[in-house]
């Protein structure tokens, strides 16, 4: 077997002109003044020249001393927070093995671990009383297989190196979210998905994972030898051990033509269907306030013949948002606070004027361009339904009314489709699935959340499960996840004792079994999914 390094790569910094990006027309209304940034500016933010966030290890080493939290076990102490700014964690706690040896002797003496990735849940899913460990040292990309389109990873490659080096071999990832800063068994194992009816989430492109049990043993569990554990281990947020290596099929790399229009929310929806069955990618944007919606798009083209056509061409990342649209949707969200709703939506109308001129025709690789929320994110909490496709008009009918009759307290929402899977706690499970990601700052998000939950459960929407964790009405969700009692036991038969669960997933469990156990879904008198006292 081969060891390759991660390479760390320059990424060329190219400036396109206006003529270059600025190919299609727009309406009056999304017409570009000159006050407003673009491509043809010498400092444009559009484009990515980061080659990595910071460390895990950097980030508890610089970690704050005496911040107030209201996080048990971290008061007064030095803290580090996941990236929506919704969790504080004890930097004390975490654990940087460089090892197996090492890692496997931190299992063997500790009651309660918990293993991050790139902390980019805003779910409370790294809260633990006893340790974090990060694999941030398990960086190796041990294998690349170019005939059989296999690679073998270590946990701690993030998504951008894996996709940087398997490009150099004619590879690519077969899906990604809209960041790639997250590491590849983290997405995995919380359910990451793209925004493609062709395409299913990131754990149908794993092949076997090599596991890390609480009593220390180490296993490999294959999707041909193995199905129906396979099948639970992702997406599963942890709970059954440390993945410590991935075998991950890959795709052939492609190039992808994006851009990005504009249509009144009640438009778009009629119009829904056929926008994400005539496009391999997907995402519409969907500003409330000003009821329009943004439709980015992006389809396979050979390299080269967008840009022949007009389109911009870029040898790196094009991000959603510029440092100056960013800006403006913090102003719209302190306008909003302040109640100053007039203010608040012209800085919308100004994001969206300069979107759609930056974004409106371009041509890149697919990371290059399916990652493209990398930069100048605002941190927030998140709360992402997935629903039954064949329901979707349906739901966004509602939703609209709901937005039509209430101002909602964040500039936006996101819209996207995923190929139907069979992972038994996939959101995808079954079904082809339309995803609502509901957004807020963390300070006013639970009202706005639970409002949106009781709004559509009527339509049996499913969580993403690192995006929405605290299920106020379980007994509902026991109903959306057909395989929950089966994957509930395959937890308790790897880790009988809960040493990779926290007091958030056994208080879960417990809720789980007593609403199971009302339904008349019984389990053997030897089962019990979570620690008594």
């Amino acid at each position: 077997m081969s060891f390759l390094k991660l390479r760390n790569k320059i990424l060329p910094r190219s400036i396109p002109s206006t003529k270059d990006i600025d190919s299609t027309e727009q309406t009056d209304l999304f017409s570009v003044d000159d006050s407003l940034r673009s491509f043809s500016e010498s400092e444009d933010e559009s484009l990515d020249h980061r080659e990595t966030e910071p460390s895990i290890s950097s980030r508890v080493a610089n970690a704050p001393f005496g911040i107030k939290t209201k996080t048990k076990g971290c008061e007064g102490g030095r803290i580090i927070k996941n990236w929506a700014e919704t969790n504080s964690y004890d930097a004390s706690k975490f654990r940087f093995p460089e090892t197996i040896q090492e890692l496997r002797q931190l299992v063997l003496d500790s009651s309660e671990i918990r293993c991050a990735g790139a902390m980019h849940s805003c779910a409370p899913l790294l809260a633990s009383d006893g340790i974090i460990i990060s694999l941030e040292k398990f960086n190796q990309i041990l294998d690349i297989d170019i005939n059989t389109s296999m690679v073998t990873i270590q946990a701690g490659v993030k998504c951008h190196d894996l996709c940087e080096e398997i490009a150099t071999h004619g590879l690519a990832m077969g899906t990604l979210g809209s960041i790639d800063w997250q590491t590849v068994v983290g997405a995995v194992m919380t359910g990451t998905h793209g925004g493609s009816l062709t395409t299913p989430c990131l754990h149908d492109f794993v092949q076997s994972y090599t596991l890390l049990k609480a009593d220390g043993e180490i296993i490999t569990v294959d999707r041909d030898t193995e199905s129906v554990i396979f099948s639970a281990l992702a997406p599963s947020m942890g709970v059954f051990g440390i993945v410590v290596e991935l075998k991950l099929r890959c795709t052939k790399i492609q190039y992808l033509e994006a851009s990005m229009t504009a249509l009144p929310f009640d438009e778009m929806i009629p119009r829904f269907d056929d926008i994400m069955k005539t496009n391999k990618y997907c995402r519409i944007i969907i500003y409330p306030s000003i009821k329009q919606a943004t439709i980015w798009t992006a389809n396979p083209v050979e390299k080269g013949s967008a840009a022949a056509k007009g389109a911009y061409q870029s040898d790196t990342y094009v991000n959603f948002r510029n440092e100056n649209e960013k800006s403006l949707l913090q102003q719209f969200l302190q306008h909003h606070n302040d109640s100053d709703f007039e203010l608040a939506d012209q800085c919308l109308h100004k994001v969206l004027k300069s979107q759609l001129k930056r974004l409106s025709h371009y041509e890149a690789r697919y990371n290059h361009v399916l990652c493209l929320e990398r930069n100048n994110g605002i941190p927030h909490a998140d709360i992402e339904f997935a629903f039954d496709n064949n329901d979707s008009i349906a739901v966004l009918e509602t939703v609209r009314d709901y937005c039509n009759s209430k101002r909602v307290p964040y500039y936006n929402f996101e819209i996207r489709t995923t190929k139907k899977d069979d992972a038994m706690l996939s959101c995808c499970h079954g079904r082809d699935t339309m995803w609502i990601d509901f957004q807020a700052k963390s300070d006013v998000s639970a009202e706005f959340f639970g409002e949106m939950q009781n709004l559509l459960s009527p339509f049996g929407f499913r969580k993403h499960w690192a995006k929405g964790m605290d299920h106020s009405k379980l007994d509902y969700l026991l109903h959306q996840f057909p395989k929950l009692t089966d994957w509930m036991l395959l937890v308790h038969k790897m880790d009988p004792d809960g040493k990779f669960r926290n007091n958030h997933f056994n208080m879960w469990f417990k809720k789980t079994m007593e609403a199971l156990e009302k339904q008349g879904r019984h389990f053997p008198n030897h089962y019990v999914p979570y620690r008594i006292g």
